[in-house]
Order: structure tokens, then C-alpha cells, then sequence
């Protein structure tokens, strides 16, 4: 045996979880136990830290408590009836590859039929479970243990079988289902592609938690940058390098996509980032990408955009909290484009995930509906929809005060909106590359 994979929902079953892996960790100490962020080391990436884990592990124990079938985002929503949720994503890759997968019944949980659960986990109904209880949790544990033992042997004795407490030789998984990408097949981050000559320039961003909005003590803070809340991006996903430029939307309205050809005020076309757009054009343009290139693509949720734009960071700004010089093109951040006109769009360092253009230049249209605050704001970076007609605007831009170039910054607009500070760009979920730049 290679490894144990320990899968639980962290906001209702940590406690059993936790005491679980400490009492495997001590009676099975030639065993690799990964249980989530205890087993992540500072600064790993924590998406592909799991995904990678998997690979190594031979058994899947699933933690199910009295809750875990039902558990709720808090915008609403079954969690496992989400693609994106990870316990679902766990489960599925140790369904799907060659672990042993083993229901660990906790808290007088009982084990879910198959009518219960999404389509894709029915099987799990079929893995015999083991019940942990309160009053026994000792003698549970060590019967699970021996069952472990059991799995280590009769692994390591298989005909033409590689023994798979061989640590650092992953189980060969099966072919995954389409959402599941194994971490060695994924791009690094940072690394860039595209679709086709004609289309975005697409920068691979890793997984990984933040908190999204601003603290009660940020200078120049609005109310609707708040509650500040942390959210989950689950998975590497691809974003424009840059804000979608004219050369790209010219393509566009060439190749018939569109007859509107936005006025670009003299300022140059080429690199420069289009203008004049509205989020209705930016959602033809994105339609088209899908059609011409069968690929996934859309704008990125107001969640990603401000993920992506911190790259790691919690500053004012992503390089800090002061505009700088020379940083971005903003009101008071000394450029030579600032309160002219746009920039072309290679004009000024990327940051920590490769990215131009994050903050200033032009605004950006986001996927989400506009809602005043985050309170019920979605934690797992899904776009927010709602039920007012204005649209999410994040980014400042060559004309805007620095203020409105911080990082957690938000505005709103109409749809139909075409300012000649306003763009867009796009995102590509789930992540697939063809062709590298």
C-alpha cells in the first residue's frame, strides 16, 4: 500500500477526521496518510498537492457524517451534485482508478443509497463501509486497521502486480472522467497557450484558496467590497493573457462573428485592448470562441477575475499597497498613457501568474450579476447570478483614480454599456491545450 487518501467535508467532519488520521498515522507509520492542508506544505499549490496525493495513494477512505449527504453551499446548492466540489472530485478519481475505496461511517451516519447521490458517485454505494462509533472508537479503528493490513498484503501478493507500498510509484489510475486531470498531465502554471492564431492568449492559473474583498481597515474601502470571505478556486483554470485586443475582435467581425466594429478613437487598433464593448458583445464574442474552437470558453467570474488579479497577494494593489510608478495605466501611477488613453497591451510588468493588465487600462466585464455586497456570495469562485439587470465591472482603467485600481475594487453597468474604457477578457474551464504558444 502507497499511501491513504482521507476524503471529508472540513466544515462539518474535521474533528473525526483529524483523530482518524493521527490514530492511522500511529499505528501504520510506514504508511503515507494524506489528510488534506496537514499534509500540504506552506506554499504548495493546494490543487494540484491533492490531485498529486491521489495518484500516490492506494486507499480512499471517505468520511461520511450525518451531514455529508446534504451538505449546502451557502448561495444554496447540494455540494455533491456540484462538478467542481472536490470531496465529489475525490471520490470520482478513487472510483475511476485502481484504490480502494472505503466509506468510513461516522457519527451515526448510515450510508446513502444510491438514489441519494449524483449519478456519477452510485458506485460508491457498492464499496463495503466501515462504521466508526463514538462509544467503540478504539476497537473501530484498529478493526479498520487490520483491514488495511489485509489490502497492503493481498496487494503486494498479486500475480504481475507491482507492490504498492513502493512509495513514490503512483497507482496506474484508469482513464479519468472528463472533469479529472491528473496533476502530472496538467500545464505548469504560467504556462501559455492558445487555441488558434486568431484567439487569446491564454496563461494557465493554479488552484488555490484567497480571501476575496477587502478588510474593515483597507484605505479607501467601499461597503461593497465586504463581508471579506475566503473562497476556493478548485482547479487550474486558463485566463487571457491580456484584456481581448482589436486585432482579436477584428478577427471576430472578419470572420462574421459580429458587424459591430467598435470605434477605437484614434488611440490604434492591433494590440491595443478593444473598447467600446458591451457585456452582451463580450458574450457573442465568447460564444463564437466556443463554436469555432469547441472549447469552454466564457468571462471569468467576478471571483477568478479577483483571484487571478491578486495572484497570491492581499496588498491594496497586486504589487502592494501604494499605486507605485510605472505599475499600470491609472490616474497616479505615473504612466505615460495615464488620463490620454489606453495602452498597448504589453505595455507594463504581469503579475505573479503572468497576467497584464489585471488593474487599469480598462475595465473589465465579469460573468456575475452586480449584488451590493457579499453577503451570500458564492465560496468556491462560480459566477453569482441574481436577479438585477446591471452587470459586474472590476479593473479601473486609464482614466480612473487610483482608488478604483485596487485589487478588490468593484462597479457595476448596464449590459448594453460601450464606454471607451471598458473591455473584457476571457477564461477557458475546464482546462485543455492543444497548442502552446
Amino acid at each position: 500500500m502507497s499511501g491513504i487518501f482521507i476524503s471529508y467535508r472540513r466544515e462539518l467532519d474535521a474533528g473525526w477526521a483529524g483523530r482518524l488520521a493521527a490514530d492511522l498515522k500511529r499505528d501504520l507509520p510506514d504508511q503515507p496518510i494524506f489528510h488534506d492542508i496537514a499534509s500540504i506544505e506552506i506554499g504548495e499549490d493546494f490543487g494540484i498537492a491533492i490531485q498529486r496525493a491521489l495518484g500516490h495513494c492506494a486507499v480512499l477512505l471517505v468520511v461520511i457524517g450525518p451531514r455529508w449527504l446534504d451538505a449546502q453551499h451557502p448561495h444554496g446548492g447540494r455540494r455533491l451534485d456540484d462538478e467542481d466540489d472536490w470531496v465529489r472530485i475525490e471520490i470520482l478519481a478513487g472510483l475511476q482508478g485502481k484504490l480502494r475505496v472505503v466509506p468510513v461511517l461516522v457519527g451515526g451516519a448510515i450510508m446513502p443509497s444510491a438514489k441519494q447521490l449524483p449519478d456519477a458517485l452510485k458506485p460508491l454505494v457498492r464499496r463495503n463501509a466501515h462504521e466508526i462509533t463514538d462509544k467503540r472508537w478504539d476497537y473501530d479503528v484498529g478493526e479498520l486497521i487490520k483491514a488495511l493490513r489485509r489490502v497492503s498484503t493481498h496487494a503486494a501478493g498479486r500475480d504481475g502486480a507491482e507492490a504498492p507500498s513502493q512509495v513514490g510509484h503512483p497507482t496506474v489510475v484508469a482513464a479519468p472522467p472528463p472533469r479529472i486531470l491528473d496533476a502530472h498531465d496538467l500545464p505548469a502554471p504560467g504556462t501559455a497557450f492558445r487555441h488558434g492564431p486568431d484567439f487569446p492568449e491564454l496563461v494557465v492559473v493554479p488552484a488555490g484558496h484567497f480571501l476575496m474583498g477587502s478588510p474593515q481597515d483597507e484605505k479607501d474601502r467601499d461597503e461593497n467590497e465586504g463581508p471579506c470571505h475566503p473562497v476556493t478556486i478548485a482547479r487550474p483554470f486558463a485566463v487571457g493573457r491580456y484584456p481581448v485586443t482589436f486585432a482579436e475582435w477584428d478577427a471576430f467581425v472578419a470572420a462574421g462573428g459580429t458587424t459591430h466594429r467598435p470605434d477605437d478613437k484614434g488611440w490604434g487598433r492591433g494590440r491595443q485592448p478593444v473598447i467600446h464593448v458591451s457585456w452582451d458583445d463580450a458574450q457573442a464574442y465568447v460564444a463564437w470562441l466556443r463554436e469555432q474552437t469547441g472549447q469552454p470558453y466564457r468571462l471569468l467570474s467576478e471571483a477568478e477575475w479577483e483571484y487571478a488579479a491578486r495572484a497570491g497577494s492581499q496588498t491594496r494593489y497586486p504589487w502592494g499597497d501604494e499605486p507605485g510608478k510605472d505599475k499600470a495605466n491609472f490616474r497616479g501611477s505615473s504612466s505615460q498613457f495615464k488620463l490620454k488613453r489606453t495602452a498597448p497591451v504589453d505595455s507594463f510588468p504581469a503579475n505573479a501568474f503572468g497576467l497584464c493588465d489585471m488593474v487599469g487600462n480598462i475595465r473589465e466585464w465579469v460573468e456575475d450579476s452586480w449584488h451590493a455586497n457579499y453577503q451570500g456570495a458564492p465560496d468556491d469562485g462560480r459566477p453569482w447570478d441574481g436577479s438585477g439587470e446591471a452587470k459586474t465591472v472590476r479593473g479601473g482603467s486609464w482614466n480612473s483614480p487610483s482608488y478604483c485600481c485596487r485589487a478588490a475594487c468593484r462597479n457595476r453597468d448596464a449590459p448594453s454599456t460601450r464606454q471607451d474604457d471598458l473591455g473584457f477578457r476571457v477564461c477557458c474551464v475546464p482546462l485543455t491545450v492543444p497548442v502552446l504558444a
